[in-house]
């Protein structure tokens, strides 16, 4: 993972999950800190957290195994960590697939 995706998802969870992260963090400090915060919005709004997983797009299946076979703390970070990988992926699926304001003029112009 480039540090440009991870530094992109660490502004998007910091804008929607509500943490706090330096200007310069690693992987280990986004997963740390994602993991406290999930730890608290689960003991304060379980909806929210429940909300947070649905906003990044994490699939149930992977929660739900992670939460069957990991015991505490080691479930946050693996969590967090899912929600990360989740989000970068996502950061790279749109760089991948956009296009550029030029060659949307050009396809208009086809039709």
């Amino acid at each position: 993972m480039e540090q440009r995706h991870l530094e992109e998802a660490g502004t998007w969870l910091v804008e929607n999950a509500g943490i706090n992260l330096p200007s310069a963090f690693t992987m280990e400090d986004l997963e740390n800190t994602l993991a406290a915060a999930l730890e608290a919005l689960v003991e304060s709004n379980f909806q929210q957290f429940v909300l947070l997983l649905y906003q990044v797009d994490v699939p149930e299946n992977k929660v739900k195994t992670i939460l069957a076979s990991e015991s505490y703390p080691d479930v946050y970070r693996s969590v967090a960590r899912l929600i990360i990988e989740r989000q970068t992926e996502k950061i790279i699926s749109r760089e991948k697939y956009r296009q550029s304001p030029d060659s949307l003029a050009s396809d208009a112009e086809k039709w």
